[in-house]
Parts: C-alpha cells; sequence; structure tokens
C-alpha cells in the first residue's frame, strides 16, 4: 500500500467519492477544502485514477553513451582523481557532463581507485 503524500488535500477515498459525484464542482471543492481546478482535475481522471502513483522518474533525462562511460571509468582509475577533480577534468572535453553525470557514472561502474579495468 502508498503512503498518501503529507502535503496531499485529496485521499484515494475522497477522490472516488469526487469521481463518483454528481454534485456541483463548487460543493465539491467547498466541501474537501480544494480548489474547483482539483475537483475537474480527479473527475477527468476517473475511477481508475484515484490511487496515488509512485513519483519516481521513470528513466533518466540523459544517458551516457558507452565511450563516454570508458573514458569517465578510464580517467577514475588511472587519476584515482576524487569526484570533484574528476568532474573539473573531464568538463574540458565532455562539457555536457556535470558532477552529478560523473558521480552516476562512478557509481554505476562501481569503481573506487583501487579497482582494475
Amino acid at each position: 500500500m502508498h503512503q498518501i503524500h503529507p502535503q496531499a488535500r485529496t485521499t484515494p477515498s475522497v477522490r472516488a467519492e469526487i469521481t463518483g459525484s454528481t454534485e456541483g464542482t463548487g460543493v465539491l471543492a467547498r466541501r474537501f477544502g480544494i480548489s474547483d481546478e482539483t475537483v475537474r482535475k480527479w473527475r477527468k481522471r476517473g475511477v481508475e485514477g484515484c490511487m496515488d502513483r509512485s513519483s519516481k522518474p521513470r528513466g533518466l533525462a540523459w544517458k551516457a553513451t558507452g565511450e563516454e562511460r570508458a573514458i569517465v571509468c578510464h580517467l577514475r582509475y588511472a587519476t584515482e582523481f576524487g569526484l570533484d577533480d574528476l568532474t573539473f577534468v573531464l568538463r574540458h572535453f565532455l562539457s555536457h557532463l556535470n558532477r552529478d553525470s560523473v558521480w552516476r557514472l562512478i557509481m554505476i561502474a562501481n569503481l573506487t581507485p583501487a579497482d582494475s579495468l
């Protein structure tokens, strides 16, 4: 069972009541302390859309190529640089890589300076 978000103004049961009600939008909005827009949103989604969904991203906005991963891993192994130093060097020839991207590539490879390629 999903945990209800602590700042959620509606619960799955309230949403189901909204979608099944024939009362006016304004009446339901006042009753539940939400905006008319929220009532219309839940009515549009229907009964099937009343449950909370995961907010986890479905995919990464950017993925590194195999060549880029190899460069990061090889440079990390060869220099034993920390994350900030490694990012600084990589930005000179792979300018689209930021600190988070480099960290993600290192974690995916699970590379520490003592590892060998």
